[in-house]
């Protein structure tokens, strides 16, 4: 069935060149992907991008690399080409990471450590959904975010708009207590009030709908 499939062209920068091999050979295995791009810095993967005729539909990011790291990468390919889906692949699965990657523009976050048929899932449902979703980052939540559709308007006061806000920052909820001047158990009670009335349980989920309701914004 796959063969009535269009080819996704896939690019990659990863400085792990074991594992950059590793990933090329298990997409090219299938006729579904084409690996149009690889690099060992962002740097490097944007000149390669820039040489090609056709840009690629997917672009794979490691976060942590030298020269140009993810975050830089993901603005700067966001910024040219506006139809480019990013896929960030990486160790890291701190809250603040993929917080910082999702506003930037990435519409899916995938564990290296995940199986590699995990990794062909996500790149055909980036492509073909917009987004994909794992345990730590919400299906749903991600959809809201990519949609232009307005979403019902929520009612917050000011200290649980300031606190929403705050949340999509790197600072842990003992510096958000600090900055708003309240206790910690204040700002826990903040936290879980929100958890309740956006329907979600972690703090992704609160800076997820920080952007949809334009508290926070795509840096």
């Amino acid at each position: 069935m796959q063969e009535n499939l269009p080819t996704i062209r896939v690019a990659l920068a990863d400085d792990h060149t074991m594992l950059r091999r590793g990933i090329i050979s298990i997409l090219n295995e299938s006729s579904r992907f084409s690996v149009v791009a690889d690099a060992s810095n962002g740097r490097d993967l944007i000149e390669a991008i820039a040489r090609l005729k056709v840009p690629p539909d997917v672009c794979l990011l490691d976060i942590n690399m030298p020269h140009m790291n993810g975050y830089d990468t993901i603005k700067a390919l966001r910024a040219k080409y506006k139809n480019m889906k990013f896929l960030v692949l990486t160790m890291l699965a701190h809250e603040f990471v993929i917080i910082k990657m999702l506003r930037l523009g990435a519409n899916g976050y995938l564990l290296k450590e995940d199986d590699p048929n995990e990794l062909k899932r996500a790149i055909e449902s980036v492509y073909e959904k917009d987004f994909y979703h794992t345990e730590l980052v919400n299906g749903h939540l991600i959809s809201l975010v990519k949609s232009g559709v307005e979403y019902k308007k929520i009612v917050l006061n000011d200290q649980e708009q300031r606190f929403l806000e705050l949340s999509c920052s790197e600072m842990t909820y003992k510096e958000i207590a600090d900055i708003m001047k309240v206790s910690a158990r204040t700002v826990e009670s903040y936290r879980d009030m929100l958890f309740d009335k956006l329907n979600v349980k972690s703090r992704t989920g609160l800076a997820i709908y920080a952007l949809k309701l334009g508290i926070a914004t795509l840096e």
